[in-house]
């Protein structure tokens, strides 16, 4: 984790407290508090979706640094560059992130 278990966490954390009063203010009755909402165009719902944004960029930004340096490690116990000990990018996916999406359905 490069993010998600200190600041990401803590987001979650703060933004559940506002978005249940959100939802009290609202009307909006869940069965468990972990599912926790606010409508997407409301104050609390643009703050989230910036704070939760603002986290992602965080551990993007960590998880380039971490891969810099680990190649630069191997690099230079192996006396190669990255590329000639093929340590090239797999994937980079970010997880527990909402975004906004438009479909087309027919």
């Amino acid at each position: 984790h490069s993010g998600s278990r200190g600041l990401g966490h803590q987001v979650a954390t703060d933004y559940l407290v506002k978005m249940e009063e959100a939802m009290a203010r609202d009307g909006i009755e869940l069965n468990d508090r972990q599912l926790s909402c606010a409508r997407i165009s409301s104050e609390e719902g643009q703050d989230y979706l910036a704070a939760m944004a603002a986290a992602a960029n965080y551990a993007w930004v960590n998880r380039s640094c971490m891969t810099y340096l680990t190649r630069r490690a191997f690099s230079k116990v192996f006396q190669k560059s990255p590329e000639e000990l093929d340590m090239h990018m797999v994937y980079d996916v970010c997880h527990n992130i909402a975004k906004i999406e438009r479909h087309e359905v027919d």
